[in-house]
């Protein structure tokens, strides 16, 4: 949901307790010993304790200290001070029976449970961020070290501290939504009732996971194709909204006031307030790139309707997010409005059998203009087509003309671009 104040990759720190890193981290030397492989509380501390000079003398260590704006002496006072702290802290617990929850104050058992693959990383991880917890501590003064420094560690503490990552967007918090999960197989009508919604709203806004839906959208709201509720589906002309359309490559303002705006996931504005907020393919947050941006849109719009659109499998996450944000939920369940069987039978290479209405999926550009040509030549029949990189316009037109019977193209050839974005 925000980006560390560490940078994983040049600072060893691992992004989340779940982070798997390749290669070694520099922070501690080769020869530091590593944790058994079955860690007890005494085998760790004492591990803790070995491994304490060699990272508090790293030039790794110091140098994360003053990207945080410490000037280098400012940093080894620091870093000696927090060594004696941390030795008394972990000499004291060694003289008492070891317990869980003397593991659980340094993070190392969930990291463990977690699966952490690299020890290193995993000491690095709890001796900094012991750090920043000593450094946080009020009324704390170091001699030879600023209060201005100590502060900027008390913000770094802050910004890595996602454990209520619900309290991070306050803005949202400011109300209790009532959110609405429409899950359902493709084709049952989940995204089609949320839009609806959205359509009947005074203000709202649309969030997916691609360009092509989001222009979609964008469409059918400005031209009136999506009824709100209630409607007369006969003045349809009626219930054309104005609506903007903003993701990262475009930006189409259809006004400066326009009450509307279809945009991609990561383009959702969370500091305005909607009426209602529809978010496309909602299991798309377990995604492990773009899964962040789903989370951040979940828990951060302020919206008084949130309308989470996709699968079944995304249902005890959600109901766990809303647990945490205090939202009443209200889960809606669909079936397809048509039915989908699998052929008993393959066509057996032989494209004469392609009938109208038919639609074939293919995984490359080559390919569909390749089978296009074949399945003309054989049937007689014309062929829309359908990439990824068709441009929204083209890809909206190519749809309607395989979607009108009179158009005369007949048969659509695709990428599987349409999983997400063509409605056939």
């Amino acid at each position: 949901m925000r980006k560390n104040i560490f940078d994983a990759q040049s600072h060893n720190l691992p992004r989340s307790p779940h982070a798997h890193r390749t290669g070694h981290s520099r922070t501690l030397p080769s020869t530091t010993l590593t944790l058994p492989e079955k860690p007890n509380p005494e085998s760790i501390r004492r591990t803790l304790l070995r491994s304490l000079s060699p990272w508090k003398e790293s030039p790794d260590t110091i140098k994360r200290l003053t990207s945080l704006g410490l000037e280098e002496n400012e940093a080894k006072t620091l870093l000696n001070t927090y060594e004696t702290y941390v030795k008394d802290q972990i000499t004291t617990s060694l003289d008492r029976s070891g317990h869980k929850d003397d593991l659980d104050s340094w993070g190392i058992s969930q990291m463990f449970s977690d699966g952490h693959s690299d020890d290193r990383s995993i000491i690095d991880r709890a001796l900094t961020m012991r750090l920043l917890a000593f450094a946080s501590q009020p009324d704390l003064v170091i001699t030879g070290v600023r209060p201005e420094s100590l502060h900027t560690l008390v913000q770094a503490r802050e910004a890595l501290d996602l454990r209520f990552p619900a309290e991070v967007f306050t803005f949202a918090r400011c109300r209790r939504r009532k959110v609405f999960l429409h899950v359902g197989p493709t084709n049952s009508g989940k995204t089609h009732t949320a839009l609806r919604a959205l359509a009947s709203s005074q203000s709202g806004v649309y969030a997916g996971p691609l360009r092509l839906l989001a222009h979609e959208v964008w469409e059918r709201l400005n031209r009136g194709s999506i009824r709100p509720h209630d409607a007369d589906p006969a003045s349809a002309h009626l219930y054309a909204r104005e609506c903007n359309l903003v993701t990262g490559e475009e930006q189409r303002i259809v006004s400066l006031d326009a009450p509307l705006t279809s945009c991609t996931v990561e383009m959702i504005n969370l500091f305005h307030y909607y009426g209602v907020c529809v978010i496309d393919e909602i299991q798309m947050i377990a995604d492990p790139q773009r899964g962040f941006s789903w989370t951040a849109a979940v828990l951060g719009v302020c919206a008084e309707e949130v309308h989470l659109c996709g699968e079944e499998a995304a249902v005890p996450l959600i109901e766990a997010l809303m647990r945490e944000t205090g939202d009443e939920l209200v889960i809606k369940r669909y079936q397809r409005l048509t039915p989908l069987a699998v052929a008993e039978t393959s066509l057996g290479g032989c494209w004469s059998k392609i009938q109208k209405g038919d639609c074939i999926v293919t995984f490359s550009r080559t390919s569909i203009f390749s089978l296009k040509r074949l399945v003309e030549q054989a049937t007689g029949l014309r062929c829309a087509v359908a990439y990824g990189r068709l441009p929204p316009e083209t890809r909206s037109e190519q749809a309607a003309l395989f979607n009108d019977p009179d158009s005369g193209y007949d048969v659509m050839v695709a990428s599987d671009a349409i999983g997400m974005g063509l409605n056939l």
